[in-house]
Order: C-alpha cells, then structure tokens, then sequence
C-alpha cells in the first residue's frame, strides 16, 4: 500500500487506534475485587500523639496510593472552672489554619515489615500546604479541596478574609467538622501495590493547638484547643488471582520487588532579620528533579 512520507527511515510505521475497528479493549483477569479496609487505631483515641495504625498481614494487596486519613474535629475552649467545653455562638473569629485535614498531621512515619520506609519530619504540614498552592488549579482548590479544609485566602492574618471566616464557620457554636485527606508520603505516591502478607505501620503526631489553631481576634485571650473526637485510615486493598499469586511467589525466589520512589524532603533554615543572603546545603548526594523555596514569617 502506499502511504505518506516517513520523517526518518528508520521510523516504524503506525495506525491511528481510531481505526481498529476489529478489536476490543483488553479485560484486567488479574484482579478478583478491590474494596476500601477501615484501619483503627491501636489504642484508645486521646488529645496526644501519636496515633498508632497497623495494616496488618494477610493474602490481599495493598495500593499505598489509596492511603486516606479520616478526621472528626472539633474547636474547645477553657472556661473559668479549669474544664474544656465546645465554644458557642459567641466565640467568633477563631477558626484552624489552612487545610486543616493534612496540615492537623505534624510528622507521618511508615514502617513496612521492621524497615522504616518513610519519615517526613517536623514539617509534613508545611510540605501539605506548599503542595496544595503550587500542584492544583483554582477549580480544584474551590470544590475538591474542601474535604481537607481548603478555602482560598486573599488577605493572609485578615478577620474579614472570606477564606478565614469560612475556617471559622466550619466550628461555629461547637460543630464537630469531618475532614477526609490522603496521605503523602513517598511509597504512596507510586503506582504499584504492596506485595501481601506484610505488616504495615503508622504513626501520625498531629501539630500543635498554638499551630493548627488561627485566632485574629486581639480582644479574645481564651484558651482554645483542637479537640479530636475520631481519627481513622482507609485503606484500599487488592485481592489478587491465585494463580497470579502463586506464580509471583516463584518469582520472588529468585530476585526481590522492586519499587521505583521519587523521594521528597523538605528542611528549614532560620534568617535573622536584615540579611540579605545566605549560603545553605540543599542537596548532597543525588540531584533533586525541582528545588522549590519558600519563605515564612514568624
């Protein structure tokens, strides 16, 4: 047959899949179901963290990029008698700070087996809310954000700031607000499932009441807290063919799975006021893909 000119020798030639009209779709064979597992935590739910997670060990798969974290809050203040009660009508203008659904979460550890795989550090809240500004669209941000306590600031520090006074009537008169938030971390951020029959940890040390907690209101020297009433993982999980298990065993005898991570960091620095420069180590051993520098002030 004849056909058009080829940009190079050397290039195969190829057809527009609009064309094939005598084939369908391949069908996934390899997949039993799939469902989403409810992970408790190990001990009774308190004010102070950590809050201990097991997925453990059975004949399903895991897809860590499914990792959900569940929040039911509520905002509390100190009254005279020295006990804490839900605020009322009358306690305005205190709300949490920006996505109070991942940035509740202070530092996130994940040990797979007895190997710690990950551990964000002090900062995973910072890392939350830079990648929440910088990775989504206004679209995004304006409705499917909402579930982890999104709302568009204009005037940072500002009471009449729309996306304040949205934070703030989340809580109003002691309402207790549901927060649904995936979690970020390294071997969750890759597509393949976790093999089965391994034990997998977590350990989530929420932040600080003086952090998560935004009050604009000079007048107001209450003391409030973030209360938790519920905390849980979802968790997806993949039961796979037997016959596909059987022969992924046998290949596990003779090399180990590999899982192909793109690692993220995030470090801090303090400058004192009036300097104008400063020469920091960002990296030392491999080349990152993308530096992003933020600036905050205390």
């Amino acid at each position: 047959m004849t056909c058009c000119k080829k940009i190079n020798e050397n290039s195969p030639l190829a057809l527009n899949s609009a064309l094939s009209i005598f084939t369908v779709p391949p069908t996934n064979v390899s997949v039993v179901r799939s469902f989403f597992r409810e992970i408790l935590p190990l001990s009774t739910i308190t004010q102070d963290s950590p809050y201990l997670f097991r997925l453990f060990s059975d004949n399903l798969w895991t897809d860590l990029s499914r990792t959900y974290l569940y929040l039911e809050l509520s905002i509390e203040k100190l009254g005279l008698d020295n006990k804490w009660s839900s605020i009322a009508a009358t306690d305005t203008h205190i709300g949490t700070i920006q996505s109070i659904g991942q940035t509740f979460v202070q530092q996130l550890k994940v040990t797979v087996g007895n190997t710690e795989v990950y551990d964000s550090g002090t900062l995973y809240s910072y890392k939350a809310y830079i990648t929440n500004e910088l990775s989504f669209p206004n679209c995004v941000k304006s409705n499917f954000l909402a579930s982890i306590g999104y709302y568009e600031t204009d005037k940072h520090d500002d009471i009449t700031d729309p996306g304040f006074m949205q934070r703030c009537s989340l809580f109003a008169n002691g309402k207790r607000t549901q927060f649904f938030s995936r979690l970020d971390f390294d071997l969750g951020n890759q597509e393949l499932f976790l093999l089965n029959n391994l034990d997998v940890h977590f350990s989530i040390y929420r932040s600080k009441n003086s952090f998560a907690l935004q009050r604009l209101n000079p007048a107001d020297e209450n003391q409030y807290r973030l209360y938790v009433n519920d905390v849980k993982l979802f968790s997806k999980m993949i039961e796979v063919q037997p016959a596909l298990n059987m022969n992924i065993y046998k290949t596990l005898e003779s090399k180990p799975a590999t899982y192909a991570i793109r690692k993220t960091e995030i470090k801090s620095t303090f400058l004192t006021a009036g300097r104008t420069e400063i020469e920091y180590n960002a990296f030392s051993a491999t080349i990152p893909r993308r530096i992003t520098v933020a600036f905050f002030s205390f």
